[in-house]
């Protein structure tokens, strides 16, 4: 089971590339404060990328909840980061996920201290790329597209860009 955060869904629905979700994972779980977030919330500011996300609840992302045990785990991470990203990384530690979905630096760390194989939002399109669902001239767009509505330093852009050239020689 894969479990995503907010920021994957809205940046890769931003950069039209949510489809690469359901074709890489089949299909993605997110906690209930990650729906209201994304699509609750984001539908009361009128964001586009909301509507488009929600097109896609039960079709490839399912809203899973947490059991009482594993809201206990959420009170204790609240003060350190957001709700979405305590719930998402609650519901991995319920599901035993393979993989979380998350771009933020702090709960990653904290995710993976739980055991929690994290992936942010270029690290999905560098295996979209890697599994031949986006191409190269895709892949590289999509990077520098990214960079427009997420915080990625040059340093940053250029790893993930020097990244996806390497698998394009090596597939050539």
């Amino acid at each position: 089971m894969i479990i995503s955060n907010s920021s994957p869904l809205i940046l890769l629905a931003k950069i039209s590339k949510l489809n690469i979700l359901e074709k890489l994972y089949k299909k993605i779980s997110i906690p209930y404060e990650v729906y209201n977030e994304v699509i609750i919330k984001g539908k009361k500011e009128n964001y586009s990328d909301a509507v488009l996300i929600e097109k896609h609840i039960n079709e490839f992302i399912f809203v899973k909840s947490l059991n009482s045990e594993y809201k206990k785990e959420t009170e204790k991470l609240k003060d350190i980061i957001g709700s979405g990203e305590c719930e998402a990384i609650a519901l991995c530690m319920q599901e035993k996920a393979k993989m979380l979905l998350m771009d933020n630096l702090e709960p990653r760390k904290i995710a993976q201290i739980k055991g929690i194989k994290c992936r942010s939002t270029p690290g999905i399109l560098l295996e979209a790329l890697e599994n031949r669902i986006i191409t190269f001239e895709e892949y590289e767009l999509a990077i520098k597209e990214l960079s427009k509505y997420a915080w990625l330093s040059g340093d940053i852009v250029a790893y993930f860009l020097e990244k996806g050239y390497k698998i394009k020689t090596k597939t050539k």
